[in-house]
């Protein structure tokens, strides 16, 4: 036999098994087309996802609180007290840690 010939051997053996895959796959996919399958989310992962939604499209800054204070800065009529001011910083860190 030659080398010619052996050649020509693999090449088909090779060529059959690669029909041989395809026809599966498409077998395959087939079946599970067939099956019906589906994924449905829970009305709890919809509610999340519009609340995410919201909190994305609001803005970050109160535009009228932050107009409001500059306001009341500039004409010198905003005062806090140093104890309020760390209330508040207490407070927040305390908010944090729960």
């Amino acid at each position: 036999m030659r080398i010619d010939d052996k050649l020509n051997l693999n090449l088909n053996k090779l060529k059959e098994t690669e029909d041989r895959k395809k026809a599966d796959k498409s077998d395959s996919s087939k079946e599970s087309a067939k099956s019906g399958d589906s994924v449905s989310l829970s009305s709890s992962a919809t509610d999340v996802s519009n609340v995410k939604d919201a909190i994305k499209s609001s803005p970050d800054i109160r535009v009228e609180l932050v107009s409001e204070l500059k306001v009341k800065i500039e004409n010198g009529q905003y005062n806090v007290s140093g104890r309020e001011v760390a209330e508040k910083i207490v407070q927040t860190a305390i908010d944090d840690l729960f």
